[in-house]
């Protein structure tokens, strides 16, 4: 079984506008519709653009799950468009699926944050409370090869190279407290406090 966590976010992204174009392509395929397929597939940036445009847009744990939950979202949302294409008028159809592309992006970007348990999404739950370090965590999961962060890092890494090595083992190579104790041979307090200095210098730095 492929394993997407393995991919990098760019190549995740890549992979997915392929799939969703792809089912947009045979979805108007019969009854052959090239105003259907426009629409379809102009709503794969238009979800990206509009989402985008959340503070704090919803993702799902792991990229594998995240793959599930947008192929089912973009099926759904792409049977809806070519049902109100096929059996209403064409522009008010073309129109109307653009508002439920906004709509469904405020759905599963800014519903779940009003839930008492934040992140709910779909298959899953997501404590937003369950790291410190989860801002950052989230950040470089998805935008890690951004210029930006590797300028971020290499900054961090000339000014101090302990706390740079420390950033890598745990925000980049996800060691655990206990192995950071092994590997450094330091005590947990004295860890927590240089992580501390590299989460609120990396924060500040990328401006998140």
């Amino acid at each position: 079984m492929l394993d997407l966590d393995k991919l990098s976010y760019n190549g995740y992204g890549v992979l997915m506008i392929s799939l969703l174009v792809a089912i947009s392509v045979l979805f108007n395929l019969y009854p052959y519709s090239l105003i259907g397929l426009v629409t379809c597939t102009i709503q794969i940036p238009w979800y990206l653009v509009v989402r985008g445009g959340f503070k704090e847009p919803i993702h799902a744990l792991g990229l594998n799950k995240c793959c599930v939950v947008t192929l089912i979202f973009f099926i759904l949302l792409f049977i809806c468009s070519k049902a109100m294409i096929l059996m209403i008028n064409d522009g008010i159809a073309v129109i109307f699926t653009f508002i439920l592309t906004v709509l469904c992006c405020f759905a599963t970007s800014t519903l779940p944050n009003e839930k008492e348990e934040k992140g709910k999404l779909f298959f899953g739950y997501k404590k937003h409370n369950e790291s410190k370090y989860e801002k950052l965590i989230e950040y470089i999961k998805f935008n890690g090869i951004e210029p930006k962060l590797i300028e971020a890092e290499k900054r961090l890494a000339e000014l101090d190279t302990q706390m740079y090595l420390f950033y890598k083992r745990k925000f980049r190579e996800d060691k655990t407290f206990q192995e950071m104790v092994d590997e450094f041979d330091i005590d947990n307090p004295r860890i927590v406090e240089i992580l501390d200095k590299v989460y609120f210098y990396m924060i500040g730095a990328l401006k998140i």
